[in-house]
């Protein structure tokens, strides 16, 4: 999948057109999946390539309506997930607030016709582009004789029925509901980060951990212990990970620790990515070291029960 992060970087990338879905795609949920696979299905009975459009920063974050958004996917999570699907292009444009003044046939005509050479656009029910979201399946139908592309429209995939979004995703993170999360995701939810130096407190009580610092624009699930699958350096492990303030020591900012089973290196400045499978209690604060130990000893058998599976 060739990445594209600049409309002026296209050069004659299309010249006998393109299938393309426009989206902000955060989180790559089942909803989307419809939409990926519609535009790689179209591209290849066409003949031609398949090109997603999204954008970042999220526009929310833009235009001040969510300033402390969090993403369910970083930008080199979405890509892969994205790349997974047999997309070949991603347009991911640069969302600013020139572009949100840009109306929905200007977009249309500069960057959907012009630029991507459009030929078969597939859109969500719950999209919409252009300057006051004016853009959406309407305006697309309206123009399609006029620019000589196809367009269809994908209805909301439904679970028990909720339609399935981001915001549902997004509610059942925050209650730490990762099998329904899952559910939506198509997948586990998964958080990415870099191993640094913590308080060493785990290795002295039996149980190492990699404190992870994770991007401050990453959505984490509610606080809380859970069973995870780690990855790194191309290998899987089991584990359990603690995302919480610490409150049986200093209580204070907020960490998420993983101790892998078995393993005992160094992990430092590694990336490291888990797989949060499922959670398995609130934090609580212990009368002691030893009160915590007995616990973390059985929360890591309960841990491996959950990951057998």
């Amino acid at each position: 999948m060739k990445i594209i992060r600049s409309l002026e970087s296209i050069q004659n990338e299309f010249p006998n057109g393109s299938s393309l879905t426009l989206g902000n795609f955060d989180g790559i949920h089942v909803g989307h999946q419809t939409l990926l696979l519609r535009t790689v299905e179209k591209a290849k009975e066409l003949g031609i390539p398949s090109v997603v459009v999204t954008y970042f920063p999220n526009p929310s974050v833009v235009l001040g309506k969510k300033p402390n958004f969090k993403y369910l996917s970083s930008e080199k999570e979405k890509e892969n997930l994205i790349r997974g699907f047999g997309i070949d292009y991603l347009l991911v444009l640069d969302f600013t607030l020139e572009l949100s003044k840009m109306s929905a046939e200007d977009f249309l005509e500069n960057i959907v016709i012009k630029a991507l050479h459009a030929k078969h656009i597939v859109i969500g029910y719950n999209h919409f582009f252009g300057a006051e979201r004016r853009g959406d399946f309407a305006l697309l139908e309206s123009n399609k004789f006029k620019y000589g592309y196809a367009v269809e429209l994908r209805e909301a995939v439904l679970k028990k029925d909720s339609k399935i979004s981001s915001s549902l995703i997004r509610g059942f993170l925050d209650k730490g509901e990762m099998e329904e999360a899952k559910i939506l995701l198509g997948r586990n939810y998964h958080i990415t980060g870099i191993v640094v130096e913590g308080a060493k407190r785990g290795r002295s009580i039996g149980f190492p951990t990699a404190n992870l610092k994770v991007p401050g624009d990453k959505l984490l699930p509610s606080v809380g212990v859970y069973a995870c699958f780690v990855k790194f350096d191309g290998k899987d492990h089991k584990g359990m990970v603690n995302i919480g303030f610490n409150p049986t020591f200093d209580g204070l900012g907020l960490h998420v620790e993983v101790n892998i089973f078995g393993f005992d290196g160094n992990l430092y400045g590694k990336e490291i990515e888990l797989e949060m499978v499922k959670k398995i209690r609130d934090e609580q604060k212990f009368d002691g070291i030893d009160a915590l130990k007995v616990q973390l000893t059985i929360d890591k058998e309960t841990s491996l029960r959950i990951l057998q599976f």
